[in-house]
């Protein structure tokens, strides 16, 4: 598939004088023109001033001193395959670059800007040149004056310029007019806005200028004639119109029921039968047609075209005759075009808005396209060199993962030959009658989500629930065949990996990307209809102090163990020694062997043969754009993006070792260890023990902790006390007064205010995201607007608000404000409306009442619990405040019965 412009590639350079408030007459300008790459420089742009067009990505090279200055950017069409390089910043020169498949090879362009307040040496511009490839073109103001490029006169940067073009045989491509127009009408017109390129053939040896765009320079553009690859479109078996009916009968034809299930590879065969059907019949039944592309070109009304050939006609008279009447006539021309279009797009805004629907989901597609901003893999900097086109990005991926999915290296050989040993014994044969009914299979497809991304085979839910009865036959006979053999088919142990950015980490290091790992759906519907079978032999297993992954039992919950242990220690003015352990790369090193060393014993041969399977031979490519590593072994882990992984890990961890005065809270990997205690020493000396059985513990599984990501935090009153250091395998673990535990952050005295510090700040970018739908000039209703709140503030503050709740008056009311403000936003309410009219007329109850409501919610869900951690603890509640040595609040105090 080839760019818009088959025949060739228009690249513009053209100097904004600040980029950041001519989004509307930018964005006209390269729609009208159909303009592949733009060029831009003297963007004074920042890292906390964005720009976006819709329909093109942006990437920057601003000044390394943080301000508004100099600065250039490369906003490119979205659609055409390139990818974003490592940009080059000086104080003297910033050099945005990019590279496009152009003519089955690969052209690098760059977009080139250097202040002329800078002295420039000759080693300066040819670093900054020798950082293009070996095919390229380079454009922008390089504030160089030069008779070779149709200059008037010659500067000393036009020089340097002059003698490294020649010296690289590069080509000079300028335009036969002068681009920059000086406000001082004494200053002469020069050129100034140019091009170099380096082999490139196919190129004008002129470029045009085009007398558009606010600014005291005009856009220079320019034409390569050649084919530039576009993106590939998202493979996808479903493209709409889709027929489900011709699909169902294809399907209902080409299944063959009476494929022999006998062995392994009988299975695979059955598997691959499966998914090729599936495939046939959702091709047929896709519309075989593309659907119309909307014109670039925008279709304006006529008042603003007319503003348009104003504002040309009256830029055309002022640069032929510098009259300071005709700039006058000018800047009015640009001052209208520029209100009209801002006019225009609010029109075009609030029509869209008022389209938007809750009921269809396009309400949420535009939440969602406001509040998350997926950005691409920035280049990756491995091993001393830049990685930036996708097949080097997915190999570097791929060579950090491979190692990442091994165990850690054995430290005790001894136990290590014993698990081997152990594993290798023979099994006891048990008679095994399960199996699974086509209703059976049928309703857990249902159940399963629709908004799962597929694995490699691009089966999505809507297909498999719109199987006919004789295909989901099928796949219940294979289901059935798994269980007989203890075969696990190799097509479904196959997993595609994406790479996700986390926060606040550096762009650059491949170890700042998340691996998300995408698996067939066939292999989770079987894993999701085995796990009650194994939870009936497993779940005892599961120590009562681990709350991960587990039906009746959540986050809420825990906090709710480990800040009660925190709050008696206060009122018994005691010492509270508490550590919190991360356990490196948890789920990702998980020892296949020791794993299977813990299930032997416990399910029947069948299902430990059936895992066994389901472990082994399992492996993965990293995707990156369109590009796929090479498959990799995984030879470590409980499988990502699984259903039977987590639960496999909690059997992995389930021996973990107590200690007798320590009170232990885990969830999935998450562990909190509390000691309390009237002397601190003794307190942490209670945690160093539990340390150093947990040692040993991680010697013999395999397993390793990070002490500079684990936490000591001491919880007390008390002004005077000590506490001694905890060590991991000699390693000090960093003392903090506060620390963040399943996403609350807990302060040494617990008044939440990091934590509410926290919230107010997420609440606040999230207002400030959603406000085009929730200000005054949102067409959108009330009744629509409060749903918003509801559904995408309100969540922020709610998690774990009956425990921070026990905070005092005036940090809740900091979040009391926030809502205030968005439901002021939301009504347009005068300043003399109370804020408690407000709250009553929209049905929203203000936060002490929710705090209120979900605490009984969390202390009616511990009441009952089947957990026998909570079977007492309606007897273990704190006596009423009143009575209690200490007055501060509590967040049982909320609780209904009080």
């Amino acid at each position: 598939m080839n760019s818009p412009n088959n025949s060739h590639l228009t690249v513009v350079t053209w100097n904004s004088r600040s980029l950041y408030h001519k989004y509307h007459e930018l964005d006209l300008f390269l729609r009208t023109h159909q303009v592949d790459v733009l060029l831009v420089t003297e963007t004074k742009l920042t890292e906390n001033r964005p720009f976006r067009i819709s329909g093109y990505s942006t990437y920057t090279a601003n000044h390394p001193s943080g301000n508004c200055r100099g600065g250039s950017a490369i906003l490119i069409r979205s659609k055409l395959d390139h990818d974003i390089l490592p940009p080059y910043c000086t104080d003297e020169i910033q050099l945005a670059k990019t590279q496009i498949r152009f003519n089955g090879t690969i052209l690098q362009i760059g977009s080139f800007y250097s202040a002329g307040e800078y002295s420039l040496t000759h080693d300066m511009l040819n670093d900054a040149v020798a950082t293009m490839g070996p095919k390229f073109i380079l454009g922008g103001d390089f504030n160089s004056k030069h008779q070779r490029w149709g200059s008037a006169i010659h500067n000393p940067r036009g020089a340097l310029l002059h003698n490294i073009t020649t010296q690289q045989d590069l080509k000079v491509i300028h335009p036969l007019e002068p681009t920059h127009y000086p406000d001082n009408p004494q200053h002469m017109p020069d050129v100034l806005d140019f091009f170099l390129s380096k082999n490139i053939a196919g190129t004008s040896p002129y470029a045009d200028v085009i007398h558009e765009l606010s600014s005291d320079h005009n856009p220079v553009s320019m034409k390569v004639s050649g084919n530039v690859e576009a993106v590939h479109e998202v493979p996808t078996l479903i493209k709409h119109p889709f027929d489900w009916n011709r699909y169902k009968r294809i399907l209902d034809q080409a299944t063959n029921t009476r494929l022999p299930l006998r062995t392994p590879n009988d299975i695979n065969k059955a598997a691959t039968h499966l998914a090729q059907v599936i495939h046939f019949a959702a091709t047929e039944s896709s519309s075989k047609g593309r659907r119309a592309q909307s014109s670039n070109s925008p279709l304006l009304p006529q008042h603003i075209l007319q503003l348009l050939q104003t504002k040309k006609s009256a830029r055309s008279l002022y640069e032929s005759t510098r009259y300071p009447h005709h700039k006058t006539a000018y800047n009015r021309a640009i001052r209208e075009l520029k209100h009209a279009l801002v006019e225009y797009r609010k029109e075009q805004k609030r029509l869209e808005l008022i389209a938007l629907n809750e009921q269809d989901g396009s309400l949420w597609r535009k939440t969602k396209t406001l509040t998350k901003h997926r950005d691409s893999i920035s280049p990756l900097y491995s091993d001393n060199r830049w990685l930036s086109t996708p097949q080097e990005k997915a190999d570097v991926f791929a060579n950090q993962l491979y190692d990442q999915f091994s165990p850690n290296p054995a430290t005790n050989t001894e136990f290590n030959q014993e698990v081997k040993d152990f594993i290798q014994t023979p099994l006891n044969l048990t008679p095994f009658f399960d199996y699974f009914t086509p209703a059976q299979v049928k309703n857990t497809v249902k159940r399963s989500s629709v908004k799962k991304a597929p694995g490699s085979d691009l089966i999505t839910q809507p297909l498999l629930v719109n199987l006919p009865r004789k295909t989901l036959v099928l796949l219940t006979s294979i289901y059935n065949a798994m269980l007989r053999t203890t075969y696990f088919p190799t097509a479904w142990k196959r997993a595609t990996i994406i790479l996700i950015k986390k926060p606040n980490k550096p762009a650059k290091d491949p170890k700042s990307y998340r691996p998300i790992s995408l698996l067939p759906l066939f292999g989770k519907i079987f894993e999701r209809l085995l796990l009650p079978k194994l939870l009936s032999h497993l779940d005892h297993l599961i120590p009562d102090y681990q709350f991960g992954f587990r039906s009746t039992h959540s986050c809420p919950q825990q906090l709710h163990r480990v800040i009660d242990e925190i709050l008696q220690t206060y009122e018994n003015k005691e010492v509270c020694s508490a550590l919190f352990i991360d356990t490196e790369q948890a789920f990702d090193r998980v020892w296949h062997e020791g794993l299977l060393y813990k299930l032997k014993n416990n399910i029947p041969d069948t299902y430990y043969r059936l895992i066994l399977s389901y472990l082994t031979d399992r492996s993965f490519v990293v995707k990156c754009g369109d590009a796929f590593s090479e498959s990799k072994q995984v030879r470590a882990s409980v499988p990502q993006g699984s259903v039977l992984g987590p639960v496999l890990y909690l059997i992995y961890v389930s021996d973990l070792p107590s200690h007798p005065s320590n009170t232990m809270a885990m969830y999935a990997d998450d562990l909190a260890i509390i000691n309390r205690h009237q002397d601190g020493q003794i307190s942490s000396l209670g945690l160093q023990q539990h340390a150093t059985s947990l040692e040993k513990w991680n010697d013999e599984w395999r397993l390793k902790i990070n002490p500079q990501k684990s936490v000591h935090t001491t919880f007390t009153y008390r002004r005077k006390y000590e506490t001694n250091p905890v060590l991991f395998h000699g390693c000090r673990i960093p003392e903090k007064d506060s620390t963040r535990y399943l996403g609350v952050t807990l302060d040494k005295r617990m008044t939440y205010g990091p934590h509410i510090t926290e919230l107010v700040k997420r609440l606040r970018n999230r207002t400030r995201e959603l406000k085009p739908l929730l200000a005054n000039q949102s067409p959108l209703n009330l009744s629509t607007k409060r749903l918003l709140y509801l559904s995408l503030i309100r969540p922020i503050w709610l998690y774990a608000s009956g425990l921070y709740g026990s905070a005092s008056d005036s940090q809740l009311n900091r979040i009391q404000v926030q809502q205030n403000k968005v439901l002021r936003i939301i009504t347009a309410a005068p300043w003399y409306v109370r804020n408690s009219a407000i709250h009553r007329d929209l049905d929203i109850p203000e936060v002490k009442d929710v705090i209120k409501t979900t605490y009984s919610r969390l202390y009616n869900s511990i009441k009952h619990h089947p957990n026998q951690i909570f079977s007492n603890f309606a007897q273990r509640l704190p006596p009423p405040r009143s009575a209690r040595r200490l007055k501060r609040k509590h967040h049982t105090d909320l609780r209904p019965d009080n």
